[in-house]
């Protein structure tokens, strides 16, 4: 299989692909397929028709996901509900957008074609059956869901109303991420190694289990995600924690542990902390002569294929990739180009619980059975 060249100046901000494992015949089980990469310059906006967005939502990572749309041309945020008015209100007025506090009344009064619901895990209840309902594409911050089986019933209804869905796991979108699944290509993978190191967040409801379901299943599930979009689905996880700390702030374990075993034999092992000081993000991966080195935070991958050093500067606006090619996938009526579906990513919401019960009850647990 023949794969772009792609460097640094062929405008990897803009590259968009969608994902796709295939088991070949008479290989190994755990050789991959990655696909081929797509250039964005012909996602721009403008392609098309113009796609009306409301939002669901109105905080830090609403606004955020305001500002991509606000980038590209041919789409217009028409309008914001949120339960705090004020904060609706704030971010409806720079763009005249309709202002609503409750999400009954914006699906009934409001007219648009998408929705992105940006809340905290534990405010969902039936904005993703109203999208569904109202055929509405829908994109959903991660995690998708609280717990398991709210997310199985909203991705019944989804798949029921045959619309786009997308999910946050923003780290796909990467520049350093397409360059190594480029670099891998059908090579096959024997190991993965992740961590994800953060202070506290700033938000009382993450600091809670009933609320967040922790770290592991508010920003840690970006490595797991990554685990999975390299590695496959999961067959089985082992973690322990650690209260070494013992954070006042905090009702979960301050840094987890976890070995992975995947479905196609590649294992894996991943590393959380919310005590440190800096933020780091890393994904470490090895196989068929290769070795390679994913450095989130930096935005930088190196390493080694073939005998041949990678140092690879991949500095890009991963949020607005991720924007950009969910509206285009609306526009286009085209799911496969989204890299993160709502239904794969209950699968990743279903690994983050199957890790935070291995870590309770210091069983293997598999991913699904929660």
């Amino acid at each position: 299989m023949n794969y772009p060249t792609l460097n640094a100046e062929s405008g990897l901000e803009a590259v968009v692909g969608h994902l796709s494992f295939c088991l070949l015949e008479g290989q190994s089980e755990q050789k991959r397929i990655f696909p081929t990469l797509h250039n964005v310059e012909e996602y721009g906006g403008g392609v098309g028709n113009e796609m009306r967005v409301a939002f669901i939502g109105a905080g830090k990572m609403a606004s955020g996901l305001m500002d991509c749309i606000d980038e590209i041309d041919g789409h217009s945020i028409v309008a914001v509900c949120d339960v705090n008015e004020e904060a609706a209100r704030s971010a409806a007025s720079p763009r005249d957008a309709d202002v609503y506090t409750d999400h009954e009344t914006l699906f009934e009064a409001a007219d648009f074609e998408v929705v992105f619901i940006a809340i905290p895990p534990f405010a969902y209840s039936d904005q993703i059956d109203l999208a569904a309902e109202h055929g509405v594409h829908c994109f959903v911050e991660k995690p998708v869901g609280l717990h398991i089986e709210d997310a199985h019933e909203w991705k019944a209804a989804l798949d029921t109303a045959d619309v786009i869905t997308s999910s946050g796991y923003v780290f796909r979108y990467d520049a350093i991420t397409e360059r190594a699944r480029e670099l891998i290509g059908d090579r096959p993978i024997a190991l993965l190694d992740a961590s994800y190191w953060s202070g506290l967040l700033a938000s009382e409801w993450g600091n809670k289990m009933s609320t967040s379901g922790g770290d592991i299943n508010i920003r840690a599930t970006h490595v797991y995600d990554l685990l999975r979009y390299f590695g496959g689905d999961v067959e089985q996880v082992f973690a322990v924690g650690s209260e070494n700390v013992g954070t006042p702030e905090i009702d979960y374990f301050d840094a987890v542990a976890a070995t992975v075993e995947h479905e196609n034999g590649v294992v894996s092992s991943v590393s959380s902390a919310v005590v440190a000081p800096q933020w780091t993000v890393t994904l470490d991966i090895t196989g068929e002569d290769f070795e390679l080195h994913l450095d989130y935070a930096a935005q930088r991958l190196t390493g080694e294929v073939d005998g041949n050093n990678i140092e690879f500067d991949g500095e890009c606006d991963r949020y607005r990739k991720e924007v950009e090619t969910f509206l285009h996938a609306c526009m286009t009526d085209d799911q496969s180009i989204v890299r993160s579906s709502f239904a794969d990513a209950t699968r990743t919401l279903e690994l983050n619980w199957a890790t935070i019960e291995a870590t309770e009850s210091e069983t293997v647990i598999e991913p699904g059975t929660k």
